[in-house]
Formats: C-alpha cells, structure tokens, sequence
C-alpha cells in the first residue's frame, strides 16, 4: 500500500480479488493436476504452497512511490484488473468444461498450462519495466542527483542556533535537564514534542488497541470477511447436503463471485476517493 499511495483502493482490490479467486484456482488444481486426490491435495497445501511463498520472497522489495500522477501506473493497473478478470472467466469455464465433458489427461494438462500462464501475466509489467524503462524514471534519477549536488553544495546553515540550546546543554549525549528547560526548548521548537500518530501514520498495537478506527475495521472484517470464508470452507458440505454429487462448479462459481465482489470493491472506493473534492 505504501509503495501505491494514489491507488490504494485499487491495489486493496487486486490483492483481495486474487486472493477470492484462489478457491476456482485450487479447484483447477485438484481436477486437473492431483486428479481429484485428496491425499494429494494435502500435500500440495502442506509442502507446495509455504515453498512458493519462500520462493517469491526474494522478489519482494520496497520502492521508492511516486508523488504525483503516472500515466502508466493507471495503464499497468488496468492490465492486471484485464489479467484477473480473463483468469475468472477462463477458470470458471474450464471447470465447467470438465464437468460436462470427459477431458483426457492431455487436454487437461493444456488447460492447466493455459492458467498458469494467466496467473504469471502480471510480472509482464516488471519485465517490461527492467528492459524498456520509462523516460520518467530517467529524468526522475537526474533530477535527483541535481538536487543532490546543489545541496552538497550549499552545505552552510541558514539559520543560527536558538538560544534554547544553551538550555539543553548536552542533552544529546542523554545528561539530565530540568522540566523547565524542556519546556523551553519545545515552545523555541529546539525539540519536537512526541506525539502520537495519526491516521494514516504507523502505529504500534498498543496505539491501535485504543483507538475506534481499529475496532471499526476488525468488527467489519470479521463480519464481512469471517462469514464468506465460513461458508466457503463449508460450501462442499452445503452442496452435498442438497443432494450435489460434485460440488467443484459451486466452489469455481463462489470463488468468481467473491472475485468479482472483491476487485469491484476496490475500484469503486477509489473512485469515490479521487471524486470526493477533500481528498484532493
């Protein structure tokens, strides 16, 4: 969310519409890979994915945002929501595609392949970005070391020191002072005054413990979140219970709605956000 501070509801979206959409991926998997093994579906949960997630740690790295607007930041979201919604609709079609027909084992494969490809489609934006970059982040680096240098360059104070060092004596080193002269020193603004964070700021989970947006957010996450991940968990139960011999079209079809419900989220939040005339 940091690195995207101007399109927080749309990241937000995204990752929550991928994560929704996982179920119809796994259901995929399950069919198409472990031929409807739950042995095997164990398995890969209990080795395969914690092995995925380490491998792609090394690519996570923080970047520096951008403060203003990027025309090609809106070009790049857009292709990963286009990304997503083909990965949906094909994952729902395939799997009813092999509930009605009787796929063999090539075809399936091909299927599989087909979705992973769409699952990796948006590390096409890093690649693009590390063998064709932008004439932005170019002039964004120059600027950058012209500032540097015309700082370097200026390196006298412009200001002289407040007579309220004097009060603080070695207040650096850790030596004791006196209230009085703390106080001075905070009202000649020689030392900043600790305040807590506001919103938007980092907090501690102290800090956050007592404040109403937090339990706000928990309240309406549990609610919310808690109670479609309750019936998802037991929707096989459900569809069995009403007399469903094969519940993986139920399970794709949650999973699409949820995705759908998820990323349209994200993208109308942020546009109330950029429409709302306080935010800007």
């Amino acid at each position: 969310m940091r690195n995207f501070p101007l399109s927080r509801g749309t990241v937000a979206g995204i990752l929550k519409g991928y994560g929704g959409l996982s179920a119809a991926v796994y259901t995929e998997v399950y069919s198409a890979l472990l031929r409807n093994s739950s042995s095997k579906l164990l398995l890969f949960l209990a080795l395969g994915v914690p092995a995925l997630s380490l491998l792609m740690m090394y690519f996570i790295r923080p970047c520096t945002p951008s403060l203003g607007e990027d025309s090609s930041e809106s070009y790049h979201f857009l292709f990963v929501q286009v990304a997503s919604i083909v990965l949906g609709v094909y994952v729902l079609t395939t799997t009813i595609l092999e509930d009605v027909f009787s796929l063999n084992v090539l075809v399936s494969y091909t299927l599989l392949i087909i979705m992973v490809v769409l699952l990796m489609a948006p590390l096409a934006i890093p690649v693009k970005m590390t063998f064709y970059p932008s004439n932005r982040g170019k002039l964004g680096v120059s600027n950058v070391s012209v500032q540097d240098d015309s700082s370097a360059e200026n390196s006298e104070p412009l200001l002289t020191p407040l007579s309220s060092s004097a009060n603080l004596g070695s207040f650096q080193e850790g030596d004791e002072i006196s209230e009085v002269d703390m106080l001075l020193a905070e009202g000649e603004g020689a030392v900043k005054k600790k305040r807590r964070p506001r919103r938007g700021e980092d907090f501690k989970f102290t800090e956050a413990m007592v404040k109403a947006d937090f339990w706000l957010l928990f309240l309406v996450y549990f609610f919310g979140v808690g109670s479609g991940v309750t019936v998802l968990n037991n929707l096989a139960q459900i569809g069995i219970a009403q007399g469903l011999h094969d519940t993986k079209i139920l399970l794709s079809l949650f999973s699409f709605c949820n995705f759908v419900g998820r990323l349209g989220g994200g993208v109308i939040s942020e546009y109330f956000v950029r429409c709302d005339p306080s935010t800007s």
